[in-house]
């Protein structure tokens, strides 16, 4: 009888130990308790609203803050509320965001802000998404995109809630100057077509040199590829549908066309840069026919200027106009100068960028443009060495447009 009452004893004395054992990694360990959703939902006819208007509030309120805390002055601010179609299934994505324009002391760098304004939003659930160089209206800025991901029914979305754009004190008033050339050459290397597939993402945000990604709007794979292309270290563009002269190669069913009229042509081109987080220009997917009408690149460019962003012209026909008349309005513009993937296979692509090699060399600066192909990911990967070797620098878009 003693026995069996010893052997009780144990077993209780075991047990209690496991349940101990188990209460205390619960208090220890991460909490299993789930996080308040980022976002309000709203049932329309139209489909469901995802509203992150409330969370953007409070990265707002961190940010400024945090800005308060270390004395720095903010002037220029522009306040929108943004809707985007979701990708997946009827309804919208809406949010706030704000332009800031931040003038930071001499002593004071981009890094040492970027640190206080990390530290300041995580209790939010913000983040420092990306972190580039840009242009502010003639200022050469450092431009910090802030805001928050998340992941709703299947959507990984990406909200800028707030972009500040940093000018030193004592250079506010000097005009951005042209990219000074280093070596024998600069590429500029644009990639077009993100969001129709998933892998080339991953391939061309490995590339260790600066590219820039044209990413089209309401793609599946649209927001991810934004969103890679900023966190990697890579610019993002709005790869804007146009009319194409065939129409039977028109491939986006939302695309600017002649026919429409200059308020239908502002309101695509305002909701697909609203599409896109994180981009600092735009240039034309197809567009061989659009770019060659006076009229509708005026008013596409009109909401380009408004959203202070540079233009691009793809140069898909030799007629266009697109970036005479981004110049005659004040708009940032550059011109492509070399497809370097008509065709699809390696050595060819290798064989382009020798030849955009060489008019880098002659010219000082070479703008290109590819397609977010692995064949192409593979070609350019591999051309790095050579080019470098060969005194080209590879740089941002940004730079070259003026």
């Amino acid at each position: 009888m003693a026995r069996k009452t010893s052997r009780k004893n144990a077993w209780m004395i075991v047990l209690a130990l496991i349940v101990m054992g188990v209460l205390y990694l619960k208090a220890s360990g991460p909490s299993t308790e789930p996080h308040a959703p980022l976002h309000d939902l709203e049932k329309t006819g139209a489909g469901t609203v995802i509203d992150f208007t409330g969370q953007g509030n409070k990265i707002h309120t961190a940010v400024d803050e945090a800005l308060k805390k270390n004395g720095l002055s903010v002037s220029n601010i522009k306040e929108a509320v943004k809707e985007v179609p979701r990708q997946k299934v009827e309804g919208v994505i809406r949010w706030h965001t704000r332009q800031l324009l931040v003038n930071v002391p001499v002593d004071m760098s981009a890094e040492t802000l970027q640190q206080t304004l990390q530290a300041g939003i995580k209790g939010v659930s913000g983040q420092v998404i990306s972190s580039q160089p840009d242009n502010y209206q003639g200022l050469s800025v450092v431009r910090l995109d802030i805001g928050l991901k998340d992941h709703v029914a299947g959507e990984d979305i990406t909200v800028i809630s707030d972009q500040i754009y940093l000018t030193k004190e004592k250079t506010a008033s000097i005009v951005k100057k042209p990219p000074e050339v280093k070596g024998r050459g600069q590429m500029a290397i644009v990639i077009d077509d993100f969001g129709y597939s998933k892998e080339p993402i991953a391939a061309f945000a490995a590339i260790g040199r600066p590219l820039t990604f044209a990413v089209l709007p309401y793609r599946p794979f649209s927001n991810e590829a934004a969103a890679r292309g900023m966190s990697s270290g890579h610019q993002v563009m709005l790869h804007l549908p146009m009319e194409p002269l065939a129409q039977g190669e028109q491939s986006e069913k939302i695309t600017i066309t002649i026919n429409l009229s200059d308020e239908e042509i502002h309101d695509i081109a305002k909701k697909a840069i609203q599409s896109i987080p994180g981009l600092i220009g735009v240039n034309n997917h197809q567009g061989s026919r659009a770019t060659a009408d006076r009229r509708v690149m005026k008013a596409a460019l009109g909401e380009i200027k408004e959203n202070n962003l540079f233009f691009l012209d793809s140069r898909t026909n030799s007629q266009s106009i697109g970036a005479e008349t981004a110049r005659q309005m004040g708009v940032r513009t550059g011109v492509n100068e070399l497809f370097i993937d008509n065709t699809d296979d390696v050595n060819a692509v290798k064989a382009k960028l020798r030849t955009a090699q060489d008019m880098a060399i002659q010219h000082g600066i070479v703008t290109v443009i590819g397609h977010a192909r692995m064949n192409t990911a593979k070609a350019v990967s591999e051309m790095v060495p050579e080019l470098e070797a060969n005194g080209i620098q590879l740089i941002f878009v940004s730079q070259v447009v003026k």
